[in-house]
């Protein structure tokens, strides 16, 4: 226990002796900082004060650092040391003796536990005393007998040398510090008192290059500025050269080695300086050789001196250096290029462009990096794309044809030129035509789209000019043009856009037509006016005038007109070939026409001569004239006009009828489409064609209304509203199945939409056939009207004639005042007003047949204005002029009933011939006979069928049970339709009884008719098997009409027989049907062609098959239109040139020399 204490003492012991040479370390710390830095401080003042040679500074630094050194022995390495015991401190007695001065408590007590622990007496009582005394000295804590604070007292000694410093950074005098400083350490270099200025060189650097001029910048500091200094160097003196006081300059031109030099000035010399001149690396010679590509087909260059150029894209350039001091020369762009070496002084590289190339040369060597870094520029035309410019122009005409005029050039030729058309919606299918081109820089070309390429009516094409240049290096670079639209009308947009633009030139006709009248009231203003006077004076003169201008502007409309309506027939179905003898014979009149239009216009400049110098005599007849003709001219135009009107209704319902038959397939096709084919949509859109149809349907009835004798239109309003029923509710079933979910109903929708479907088709079918074949028995009957009617009128001008003369004869027989005067005048009125009855007439059936030439409306004016002249001659009591004039009426008369008798041979003949299409003769007899015989099997077999039919068409004709007894009877096929159909027995007409109204709606076989699949199937095919056979018979009597004719026996009295009843059986088979009278009719018709065949061998007539050439005109399909191009441009074609050797900028300026020329 004894032991414990002491231990405790002595660690206590061991822990003051640390902290009291601690303590040491912090005071020698201040100080060694405060003396240390005092020293320093002295050691400074003594240099900056005495400046001390070199020597004396050298013992003042040795000594700072001698003194330094000491201090730092003494205050900080002894107590560094003893702290780590690696010095012997003091001992327990001395720390036990410094501890009982600061504890009056301990005193010696811990001295003298020491003290018997040292003695080596081990006694109990000994150690129980050292116990004792260690224990009472426990609690103490030695440590407190050193305190850190006492150490402030030194920091006064670091005052003293901190409050100088902070005094200096104050005042600004810190030179006096860091001057010193710098002298002291460097006590080695000599340094001179200060002058009252001192040199200063004020460059950067004291090097330059070779043959560089080099500016030296100095300035002088101090108390004294001189005036001027000098430099010296190569035993040379020289002045600088004062900018500012304090301040000079001096120019070292081009020097070539290094310079040593000093500055002086007032007799103070600066130190010496040098100035480095470094060898600069230097190009001697340069050339650049150019290897141009193969496509330019230019020579390889050589260019000395000079880094810039213009060269063509992929040119090979190598660059060839000479160079002195140089051991680098780097190639700077982009990739930056090394040059290689074979020799001293010698540098090459080479590089192919493609781009525009921005480079420095750079020269280098041990010195210098890139010294000499001079800037070029190759500028590379990158072979251009070719350029192409093109000009579009449509075909004011047809406005189908596109017409092409373009350039094409470029830098260097040209290889090809194409024409890429494709269809809008494939665009991968695309075309391409070869236009030719030189292979010059520049040239033109002319083109026209379609221009007998295929293309298909009614899809839409787009197409663009594709041009490439010879530039093998990018692989025939091409130009496109910007992208056209085509799209060549189908036959039916194409006859609608003719019909539209004809309707257009009608009105416009009608419009002006409106002004003849005004014309010829002003015209008859002006013939009274000239009768009465002897001459005209300035006045009349003005109307006249004026009279001729309108007319004559009045001329040029009409001949406007009359041009527009022979383009749009000529136009119209231009690629139909059958013939069209309706339209031939309005086209001749339109020719008639033109021409009496330039005699009109001669006309009028005579008169316009004559009104200067007026002859009344000779101007009274021309008058005459004019009024005679302007009154054909009306005539005929209002004839023309209601023609064309005619020509284009009746074309109008050909239209109609060939697209309810187009229809009638396309509805027929999406019923047998597949399930998923036939849909909604689909239908929908047929629905819209129907309606379009009805529509134009109501136009045409409008139109045909405007006429002044109106045609019959084939419409049959009951069917259309059938089929646009089937329509609507094939729609509604498709709707429904779309919408069903269950399988078994999606079926059910499916077969009954698709039933409903082919019932439209099939009415569409009847629809279309039945309006053929009102229109060709209407034409027909028309037509055999119109001949009875103009025998009719012949025979009325042929008793005006007789009457005319009669009258003549007896005028010339008496004189003025014969008492019967006035009775024959009386008579001569009667006879205009007859002939005005004719002229009526004539009138009525030339608005319908074009057959009356202008040369019949010329004698009709003829006879008017000569009866009128005769009358006004005889109330004058002209006897012997009179009778001339009565003489020409005559003659005009005959004349004209001679044109008439022609136009009815004509009509006659028309009846006979084939219609458009049907046959083109010079059928053999027998096979006439074969085929009579096989038509009258047809129709036998077609009255089979009808009878088979008739069990379920014998009921009551129109008589329809309201919708729920003909409920579900559609699947019946027939056998109960008939008692709700019409007109059983024929099987042909049921369609036009009241089952449509009154028999309920057909849905699934719901009324009308118990649907159309038993009535409505057999009705449609019987109609088509009638409509087929009249046909063939109207085409066999064609035939044989022909070969009689060709044969010489159309006269023989049996042939004639044989045509009426072949006509009558026609007419049968469209009022009637199928009847056993027809059927017999047909089979004696058989028996009468037996008779003809052997009555024509009797007369030796060879009725075998004769081969003939071929009598039709071969069509030549191909119309280039780049002739009509040229027109359009009206241009020339220019010759191909081939490229000149020219350079590059001259190159370019001969092409646009070549544009400017063309645009």
């Amino acid at each position: 226990m004894a032991l414990n204490n002491f231990n405790i003492i002595q660690t206590k012991l061991e822990q003051f002796i640390r902290k009291y040479y601690t303590n040491e370390l912090i005071k020698g710390a201040i100080l060694f900082f405060s003396i240390g830095l005092l020293y320093l401080i002295i050691t400074l003042l003594i240099e900056y004060f005495l400046w001390l040679n070199s020597g004396l500074r050298t013992v003042l630094f040795w000594l700072f650092i001698a003194v330094e050194v000491s201090l730092f022995i003494k205050f900080i390495a002894l107590p560094l040391a003893k702290l780590f015991k690696l010095q012997k401190g003091i001992n327990y007695k001395q720390a036990s003796a410094i501890i009982g001065n600061h504890f009056p408590e301990v005193n010696d007590k811990l001295l003298n536990v020491l003290q018997l622990k040292e003695t080596n007496d081990n006694s109990e009582l000994l150690l129980a005393s050292i116990d004792q005394k260690a224990e009472e000295l426990s609690p103490i804590p030695f440590n407190f007998a050193i305190n850190f604070k006492h150490n402030t007292k030194y920091l006064k000694y670091a005052v003293i040398p901190i409050a100088i410093l902070l005094l200096s950074f104050v005042l600004g005098k810190t030179n006096w510090f860091t001057d010193s400083y710098k002298r002291v350490v460097n006590y080695q270099t000599a340094y001179e008192p200060p002058a009252p200025f001192s040199f200063f060189v004020i460059n950067e650097s004291l090097q330059t290059e070779e043959n560089k001029t080099f500016r030296l910048f100095v300035q002088t500091e101090g108390d004294v500025v001189p005036e001027d200094a000098q430099i010296n160097f190569n035993d040379q003196s020289y002045f600088l050269q004062q900018r500012q006081p304090g301040t000079f300059e001096y120019v070292f031109e081009q020097p070539k080695q290094d310079i040593t030099f000093n500055l002086s000035a007032n007799g103070v010399n600066s130190k010496p300086y040098t100035l480095h001149v470094v060898e600069v690396p230097t190009l001697l010679n340069f050339q650049m050789v150019l290897n141009y590509p193969n496509y330019t087909n230019k020579r390889n260059e050589v260019l000395k001196g000079i880094g810039n150029a213009v060269v063509p894209q992929g040119t090979q350039i190598t660059w060839q250096l000479n160079t002195k001091a140089t051991d680098q020369v780097d190639l700077i762009s982009k990739d930056t290029l090394t040059f290689t070496t074979e020799e001293n002084g010698v540098f090459n590289t080479s590089k192919r462009v493609y781009n525009n190339l921005d480079y420095n040369i750079s020269t280098s060597n041990k010195n210098l990096k890139n010294y000499e870094n001079l800037a070029y520029s190759i500028s590379v035309i990158k072979d251009q794309y070719p350029e192409l410019k093109i000009e579009s122009k449509t075909d004011s005409l047809d406005q189908q044809t596109l017409y092409f005029k373009g350039q094409v050039s470029d830098d260097y030729g040209l290889s090809k030129l194409q024409l890429v058309y494709y269809p809008s919606e494939n665009e991968t299918n695309k075309i391409v035509k070869n236009i030719p081109i030189s292979s010059s820089n520049f040239d033109e070309f002319l083109t026209a789209f379609p221009n007998n390429l295929d293309v298909e009516a009614g899809i839409s094409y787009e197409l663009y000019f594709e041009v490439f240049d010879n530039d093998a290096v990018n692989k025939n670079k091409s130009t496109k043009s910007s992208v056209f639209t085509y799209r060549k009308r189908t036959k039916d947009e194409e006859e609608q856009k003719q019909l539209n633009e004809q309707n257009e030139t009608i009105k416009d006709l009608n419009k002006s037509l409106e002004n003849f009248e005004k014309q010829e009231e002003q015209l008859k203003e002006i013939s009274k006016t000239q009768k009465e006077k002897s001459e005209l004076n300035y006045n009349d003169k003005k109307k006249l005038e004026n009279f001729l201008k309108r007319q004559k502007q009045q001329e040029e409309m009409m001949k406007q007109f009359n041009k527009k309506l022979q383009n749009n027939l000529e136009e119209f179905q231009k690629e139909n070939q059958k013939e069209d003898p309706f339209k031939e014979k309005l086209q001749e009149r339109l020719k008639e026409n033109e021409a009496q239009l330039k005699k009109d216009e001669k006309l009028l400049e005579e008169l316009e001569k004559l009104k200067e110098k007026f002859k009344k005599e000779e101007f009274t007849e021309k008058l005459d004239n004019l009024a005679k003709q302007a009154k054909n001219q009306k005539r005929s135009m209002e004839q023309l006009l209601e023609l064309t009107k005619r020509y284009y209704v009746s074309k109008k319902m050909e239209k109609i009828s060939d697209e309810l038959d187009k229809l009638a397939k396309e509805q027929d096709k999406l019923a047998n489409e597949d399930p998923e084919k036939n849909t909604k949509e689909k239908q929908d859109e047929l629905n819209k064609k129907f309606e379009d149809i009805q529509k134009q349907l109501e136009d045409l009835e409008k139109e045909n209304k405007q006429l002044k004798s109106p045609m019959d239109v084939p419409r049959n309003k009951n069917a259309e509203e059938n089929i646009k029923e089937e329509q609507q509710k094939a729609s509604e079933d498709l709707e429904k199945k779309e919408q069903s979910t269950d399988e078994k109903q999606k079926q059910d929708k499916q077969n009954s939409a698709k039933q409903k479907q082919k019932n439209a088709a099939q009415k569409m079918k009847q629809m279309s056939m039945s309006m053929q074949m009102q229109m060709s028995a209407s034409g027909k009957q028309q037509m055999q009207e119109d001949i009875e009617m103009l025998r009719q009128i012949i025979d009325n001008l042929v008793v005006f004639s007789f009457d005319e003369e009669d009258l003549m004869n007896k005028f010339k027989s008496i004189e003025v005042n014969h008492n019967e005067y006035a009775k024959y005048l009386k008579k001569q009125y009667d006879l205009r007003t007859h002939f005005e009855h004719v002229d009526d007439s004539l009138f009525a059936i030339s608005l319908r047949q074009p057959d009356f030439s202008e040369q019949i409306n010329k004698e009709i004016n003829d006879v008017y204005f000569n009866i009128d002249k005769a009358l006004a001659q005889l109330s004058e009591n002209q006897l012997y002029q009179g009778a001339s004039s009565q003489q020409y009426a005559l003659t005009s008369a005959n004349n004209l009933a001679n044109f008439l008798s022609a136009a009815l041979d004509n009509m006659q003949m028309q009846m006979g011939m084939p219609s458009p299409g049907q046959g083109e003769g010079d059928m053999p007899l027998p096979d006439i006979i074969i085929s009579q015989e096989e038509l009258a099997k047809k129709m036998e077999d077609a009255m089979k069928k009808g009878e088979k039919g008739k069990d379920g068409q014998q009921g009551q004709q129109g008589e329809q049970k309201p919708g729920e007894e003909g409920q579900n009877e559609g699947d019946q096929k027939g056998k109960k339709d008939g008692e709700k159909g019409k007109d059983g027995e024929k099987g042909n007409k049921g369609e036009e009884g009241k089952n449509g109204k009154e028999g309920g709606k057909d849905g699934d076989g719901q009324g009308q008719g118990g649907s159309q699949q038993g009535d409505g199937d057999f009705n449609e095919q019987m109609n088509a098997e009638l409509f087929k056979i009249y046909q063939e018979q109207q085409l066999l009597r064609q035939q044989l009409e022909q070969r009689l004719e060709k044969d010489g026996l159309r006269g023989n009295g049996d042939a004639k027989k044989l045509l009426n009843d072949m006509e009558d059986v026609e007419l049968k088979l469209i009022n009637e049907g199928f009847t056993n009278e027809t059927l017999t009719k047909m089979l004696d018709i058989k028996h009468q062609l037996l008779k003809l065949e052997n009555a024509t061998f009797q007369q030796g007539q060879d009725t075998k098959r004769e081969s003939q050439t071929n009598t039709k005109t071969f069509s030549n399909s191909t119309n280039n239109q780049l002739e009509i191009a040229k027109q359009y441009f009206n241009t020339t074609e220019i010759l191909n040139k081939q490229s000149l050797p020219l350079q590059q900028i001259y190159k370019q300026k001969a092409q646009e020399y070549f544009k400017q020329k063309n645009d």
